[in-house]
């Protein structure tokens, strides 16, 4: 090998590990100043309507009447696509990445909707009439949906309120949630929505109960049947409730994602 050939062949030799170490050097600089950043992932979560657990042996349901819902009235202040995490009285955060998939406003209506449509309640329930009137308006309103976050723990709260009207505008029957909060043991927003879920649920069947134990009276009184069964002895001509007591549920406490407040705290400890 000629002394011309050997000294391009070793300059060839010297310029790979050089262009090497340039490839290297522009990578991790790219990183540095920010060059393809990860992929963020946009969390959507929605409220549905989970299957009842109602026990009403003296319903009469379906009662024959037609029911409008009415789209319910969500505070600005929480008819965003955000979830609202409070800190303090004062100060809120709202995180871009963990959002409703649907508005709250409908996200409560179409549930509420679906759970009398399951329960069977009325011959016709519906969020819009076209041709006739119907012969109650069911309404409600939302007075906060969010997370409150205090340090370690987290607490989530649905403060909703429903009344069932006439066609006179009467308030037949009304009910404002409770309980309303329930603290959570998981920072994890799906456990936050799964909480809110359960809220709305065990809600709205105590509203299923008192809204049929007033219809079946209704229905008594105008077919001129004996109420008896349904008069409360011990409060005069009260109307007893028409689930027995055996069989009243209370709001789930041992769940290992959240607990009812106010009570007592039932400790997560494994039996």
């Amino acid at each position: 090998m000629s002394v011309v050939k050997m000294r391009n062949f070793v300059g060839r030799i010297w310029i790979l590990p050089i262009c090497l170490g340039a490839c290297l050097w522009l990578s991790s600089c790219t990183q540095l100043i920010g060059g393809k950043a990860e992929r963020r992932v946009r969390r959507q979560f929605v409220i549905e309507a989970l299957p009842l657990r109602l026990s009403m042996p003296l319903s009469e349901r379906p009662y024959e009447y037609r029911v409008q819902l009415e789209e319910f009235s969500v505070s600005r202040f929480y008819e965003r696509d955000q979830i609202v995490f409070r800190l303090s009285p004062e100060e809120v955060r709202f995180d871009p990445d963990n959002v409703w998939g649907v508005r709250p406003s409908d996200m409560i209506t179409d549930a509420v909707e679906s759970y009398l449509k399951q329960a069977q309640l009325f011959t016709d329930v519906r969020q819009e009439f076209l041709d006739d009137a119907p012969d109650f308006t069911l309404t409600g309103s939302v007075a906060a949906i969010e997370r409150h976050d205090s340090g370690d723990r987290w607490f989530v709260t649905l403060d909703v309120s429903m009344q069932l009207l006439d066609r006179q505008n009467t308030i037949i029957w009304q009910r404002k949630f409770d309980p309303v909060e329930e603290e959570v043991f998981d920072r994890d927003p799906v456990i936050s929505v799964r909480a809110l879920r359960e809220l709305l649920r065990f809600n709205v069947e105590r509203s299923i109960y008192e809204i049929d134990r007033r219809m079946l009276l209704r229905k008594l009184q105008a077919e001129g049947r004996d109420i008896a069964v349904l008069l409360d002895n011990q409060n005069g001509d009260a109307v007893v409730d028409t689930l027995p007591k055996a069989q009243e549920e209370e709001m789930p406490r041992s769940t290992k994602d959240y607990v009812v407040l106010p009570g007592t705290l039932i400790t997560q400890e494994e039996p």
